[in-house]
């Protein structure tokens, strides 16, 4: 059942490893899954994309006899210390919303994810001596120090502080003992490397899932750059103004109904509309409504359906 989950091509896009996830789930009591997120002044349709799958992944890990305990790592602490993308206030403000609309698909959809904000966790001395032991072997082993720049964007690789943020990553990673984590696709350039030098300093190596491509909606003109970046690895989940596509993004908590038909009407790209389709069949199989995973070629099939599902299935739960 687990590798028939994790097969669905149009929701998942790469395991490190499947055979690494079975053997965990059937010699563990219990197994530890995080996905890291940044936040913004929106709320992603796309984050029921991440949270459902993670609820029905742990159910069925569960079947398969180990507990699961999933958690949200809330990056506060990158956005404000890290990346200087916010102020503190800011991002306090932002971060209270994102976890009151987590909360509320964990409450609406049968969940019991948590949340970890890494301001916390990072004043923590297991946190603090991970980093260090990262730090030292980058100072005594340019082969780690090379698989680790692997994992950096090549034009960040020159900046001399080009390692802090991989390596808070995976000491973040590493505190919460993680098993599991789950990310979008453009993380597998971050999970495949580290999964190599992991080991390197007795850090575990964790099973690395992501999920497929999200696409905008309506008909945005989007220049060249950023088309390029979107056809590689979507738009970002967890922030709705990424690539500034804000007002082709939805968000189920503000967005009326009546904007996200617009939108849904509007959009050319089929990709959306299927992506979007998955979205809903997960909401639909979470609260107990049978739905099989086949989706409409003809454009005007997967408007309709994408419509009508949308106010039944996420529209009205959280809205009412």
């Amino acid at each position: 059942m687990l590798k028939e989950y994790l097969s669905q091509e149009k929701l998942v896009q790469s395991v490190l490893t499947v055979e690494e996830l079975e053997s965990l789930a059937r010699n563990r009591d219990s197994l530890n899954l995080m996905m890291g997120l940044t936040f913004d002044k929106g709320q992603p349709l796309d984050m029921l994309k991440y949270s459902l799958f993670i609820m029905s992944l742990s159910d069925i890990i569960a079947k398969e006899g180990a507990t699961v305990n999933s958690n949200w790592l809330i990056a506060d602490h990158f956005i404000v210390d890290i990346n200087k993308d916010a102020s503190a206030l800011e991002a306090r403000k932002q971060v209270d919303k994102r976890i009151g609309f987590l909360q509320k698909l964990n409450e609406v959809y049968a969940g019991n994810i948590g949340f970890v904000l890494s301001s916390k966790l990072s004043k923590r001395d297991e946190y603090q001596n991970n980093l260090d032991r990262l730090l030292e072997e980058a100072k005594i082993n340019p082969e780690f120090k090379r698989l680790v720049l692997n994992a950096v964007p090549k034009e960040r690789r020159d900046n001399p502080n080009a390692l802090i943020y991989p390596f808070a990553e995976l000491a973040t990673i590493q505190t919460m003992d993680t098993d599991i984590k789950v990310g979008p696709p453009y993380e597998v350039f971050y999970d495949g490397p580290a999964r190599e030098f992991s080991p390197i300093v007795g850090f575990k190596k964790y099973v690395a899932i992501h999920l497929t491509r999200g696409f905008p909606f309506g008909n945005p003109d989007i220049p060249e750059g950023v088309s390029e970046e979107i056809e590689a690895f979507g738009i970002l989940p967890y922030k709705i103004t990424s690539k500034g596509l804000a007002d082709y993004r939805i968000d189920p908590i503000n967005d009326s109904l009546e904007k996200v038909a617009s939108l849904i009407e509007e959009t050319t790209d089929q990709r959306s509309l299927v992506d979007l389709l998955v979205i809903l069949n997960q909401s639909k199989q979470r609260l107990g409504v049978k739905s099989e995973n086949v989706y409409p070629t003809d454009l005007r099939e997967l408007k309709d359906q994408a419509t009508s599902s949308y106010t039944e299935y996420v529209h009205k739960p959280l809205r009412g």
